[in-house]
């Protein structure tokens, strides 16, 4: 199997289309502030990708049917100048490999629609838990930068400018749509980063840069709400690769016994 996409019926027809990337990661930003947009802004989903870099499982729904994990593809149109492209998911690639791949295969899609500007989401992690978090941002050129810092975007730390890199989809986006000449900014709302921590505030504050620069009215009354059903899924999730793990420990224990056994018999 190899990375795809599976589009559904005909292909949406978009005003310049904006791309707005949320998946997986510190606090779950992304995702959280991926999936609000979609609700609130009832996104239609058009295509699915689907990867062998994926873990490896199917999702569970209430009804005892599974899916495969995907990344969604969903269409926005009508709610401001520029329609919206939105990709989200259930998790991100567990390899490099994969992770290349898998950009790669978004912005062949962003391409095709003919993508001129690409926003990811992501945490910044800073270990504090605070009442009203920052939003920071890294871009592809000066005056893009110059554009999001009109919206109190930071793109300097505390001690200065940024270093480091931004690891996973959220920032190697970035990298790969500038080679592709697409504009491109990551912007990332501040989290403590602590694993079981699901930032619905961190969420809200990329969420109001967003309507900011999209020029959208985006309710937030809900964003609690589905901060509890993500952290929901997140526990399940967790709970299961758990137990994927402690069997195929239980499975190397085995072995190790059977050779152990079987050297009690030689010589």
């Amino acid at each position: 199997m190899e990375t795809f996409v599976k589009y559904f019926g005909e292909k949406p027809k978009l005003k310049n289309p904006v791309l707005i990337e949320g998946l997986p990661g510190f606090g779950q930003v992304g995702r959280l502030v991926a999936e609000h947009l979609v609700k609130e802004l009832k996104g239609k989903k058009f295509a699915e990708l689907y990867s062998p870099h994926f873990p490896p499982q199917v999702m569970i729904n209430p009804g005892g049917t599974v899916d495969m994990i995907t990344n969604n593809f969903f269409a926005i149109t009508g709610k401001g100048k520029r329609d919206i492209i939105i990709v989200v998911g259930e998790a991100q690639a567990a390899t490099i490999t994969g992770q290349y791949e898998i950009c790669t295969k978004i912005l062949d899609v962003a391409q095709e629609f003919k993508v001129s500007d690409v926003i990811t989401i992501g945490g910044y992690a800073t270990g504090k838990l605070l009442k009203e978090p920052k939003v920071y941002g890294a871009g592809t050129s000066p005056a893009l930068i110059k554009e999001f810092e009109n919206y109190n975007v930071s793109f300097k730390s505390g001690e200065g400018e940024f270093r480091g890199g931004i690891v996973g989809a959220s920032g190697l986006l970035v990298g790969l749509s500038q080679l592709r000449g697409m504009n491109a900014v990551c912007l990332m709302g501040e989290t403590p980063g602590h694993p079981l921590l699901i930032d619905a505030k961190a969420a809200e504050a990329v969420i109001r840069v967003l309507s900011k620069h999209l020029k959208i009215e985006i309710q937030l009354g809900e964003l609690d709400k589905r901060a509890k059903e993500l952290e929901k899924f997140r526990v399940g999730l967790e709970r299961m690769m758990r137990k994927m793990v402690k069997k195929e420990e239980e499975t190397a224990e085995e072995g190790e016994k059977e050779e152990e056994e079987k050297t009690k018999y030689i010589g």
